[in-house]
């Protein structure tokens, strides 16, 4: 660092959380995003990876809710981005060493666009600069949200036929285990460690298996719980391991607040003890609720987070494809457990029925808002069905995941993965309407019972259940719709927006009080549950 160099240590906003407000626990929030480390001796780093004399700007890129990421300049013009992983971004080592070597097996084996790496710590206690860190290029072209909203219908396809042939790509890929991916030197490789690619098995010496690093790992706590990560050799194993994290989870720690529902005395409360008997049956079904084909039950990598932010796009040509960066947590498992659908695309809807594009809307005697947002859905949900005609045709097993997703099994599984924060009414209310379809399981031979034997009572407790809990979740939707963009999705708004948000949630709390509490006593509760400060 040159002695006329600017003192990067000395600007507080670069170690700290300053891209908007925290509705919720915010000095928490805040305190789990924010990191100091040396940031001089980052960019002398940063310089010496790409042979570059010295640094000589640092810009920080708006703030994501795990890492902060820099734009570094060089004196001899070169870019490149340095990623700083926040407390909050995973399991120490693990998460930095995953990412790294992912990024590296997207572009190598999966001639995939991701970022090249040139320097890279996941040691924080050992570097001098007291982070982990990764240095790699900048991403050529801009991001999607730049464009996407401005490009032509053919333009749009092209993107989404790009993002088909990157899926098929990924999808030629399956490894011998789940977990998430490492180079071999930083990992415990497990025994019979090897991927197959097109078919053919490939005992690579440079990648291996260890550790998930999926967010549901590590998510509202769940880092300190001392268990089983992996690799797991078979499906069944990381399933029930799945079960055994939220088993303990909901055992040792304090549950985070719900915003996926509101709770209360006529809306569902969570309980402890509901959701430890969901994870039981579970535990004793999960066999059952495991589809026959290997297609979609595979090991396989993924991109699960294809926003429109993490997809880059050649400015000049924007339905080329030339970076997809943010491969942090990707890992390693059962495709029906991938997200087949970049989520740009925007469709909130209820699942196709059919693959037949949706008609025109009929515009006539609507208000010029009206037409325009008759016009918005049409085109949306179009989009979404023209991905799915796509996936259909160019990919199959991912189609059959979607497929998948439809059923009480894949319900099933998906709630087991989060029962720590939510689900357990509808995942009791799931089961007992699998009864009826016990014996349609693929891998549910007919002397096999339906393994559980609900009364009456039972029936009529787990439905009420259910209804509240569905009740709960409408009223969540319902003030969504009702607070717009002043909705603090994941409990984060923008400082702009800071005020009139917490005046839109006072009224909005009032209003259920004054609608649903009878009594003092009643009120206390709401006010108890009520997850915004």
């Amino acid at each position: 660092m040159g002695s006329s160099q600017a003192d990067w240590n000395s600007n507080d906003e670069f170690f700290k959380f300053t891209r908007g407000r925290f509705i919720i626990d915010e000095v928490e929030n805040l305190r789990k995003r924010e990191i100091r480390f040396d940031l001089n001796r980052l960019a002398s780093v940063a310089a010496d990876s790409v042979g570059a004399a010295q640094c000589i700007s640092i810009k920080k890129y708006p703030d994501g809710m795990f890492n902060k990421a820099f734009l570094m300049s060089m004196d001899d013009g070169r870019e490149v981005v340095a990623k700083v992983p926040n407390p909050n971004a995973g399991i120490p080592h693990f998460t930095t060493a995953s990412e790294v070597a992912t990024m590296d097996f997207a572009r190598k084996v999966l001639d995939t666009p991701a970022p090249r790496v040139y320097s890279w710590n996941s040691q924080a206690k050992f570097h001098p600069v007291g982070a982990e860190f990764i240095i790699m290029d900048k991403t050529e072209g801009v991001p999607l949200s730049q464009v996407w909203g401005t490009m032509k219908l053919p333009q749009k396809l092209q993107v989404l036929l790009a993002l088909t042939r990157l899926q098929k790509q990924w999808l030629s890929v399956s490894f011998s285990h789940y977990g998430s991916l490492y180079y071999a030197g930083d990992v415990q490789p497990p025994a019979g460690n090897y991927y197959t690619k097109d078919g053919k098995t490939v005992k690579d010496s440079e990648f291996a298996i260890g550790p998930a690093t999926g967010r549901d790992w590590f998510d509202a706590g769940r880092s300190i719980l001392d268990i089983e990560r992996g690799p797991w050799a078979s499906l069944t194993q990381y399933l029930q391991a799945v079960g055994t994290r939220e088993m303990k989870a909901i055992q040792s720690i304090k549950p985070p607040k719900q915003i996926a529902l509101f709770c209360g005395p006529k809306l569902y409360r969570p309980d402890r003890e509901k959701k430890l008997t969901a994870l039981a049956w579970y535990r004793q079904i999960v066999d059952a609720l495991i589809p026959k084909e290997t297609g979609i039950t595979n090991p396989c990598l993924w991109h699960n987070d294809l926003h429109d932010d993490n997809i880059f796009v050649d400015p000049h040509n924007p339905e080329k494809i030339t970076g997809i960066i943010d491969w942090q947590s990707c890992h390693v498992s059962p495709l029906f457990n991938h997200n087949p659908d970049p989520a740009f695309l925007d469709w909130d809807g209820l699942e196709p029925e059919t693959l037949d594009l949706a008609p025109r809307p009929k515009l006539s005697g609507l208000s010029p808002e009206e037409r325009s947002a008759a016009v918005r859905e049409y085109t949306v949900q179009n989009m979404f069905i023209g991905w799915r005609k796509l996936m259909h045709a160019k990919n199959a097993d991912l189609y059959r995941v979607v497929e998948f997703r439809k059923t009480a099994a894949y319900g099933l599984i998906f709630l087991a993965h989060r029962m720590f924060e939510y689900g357990e009414a509808h995942f009791q209310s799931l089961l007992v309407d699998l009864k009826n379809t016990w014996a349609d399981l693929p891998t549910v031979t007919s002397d096999v019972p339906f393994p559980f034997d609900f009364s009456e009572v039972d029936f009529e407790r787990i439905k009420l259940d259910s209804d509240s809990a569905v009740a709960g979740t409408e009223l969540v939707t319902e003030v969504k719709e009702r607070m717009g963009d002043l909705w603090p999705d994941k409990g984060f708004i923008e400082h702009e927006r800071y005020d009139d948000c917490k005046a839109a949630l006072h009224e909005v709390k009032d209003q259920i009080l004054e609608q649903l509490a009878e009594t003092e006593e009643e009120k206390a509760e709401y006010e108890h549950y009520w997850p915004f400060e």
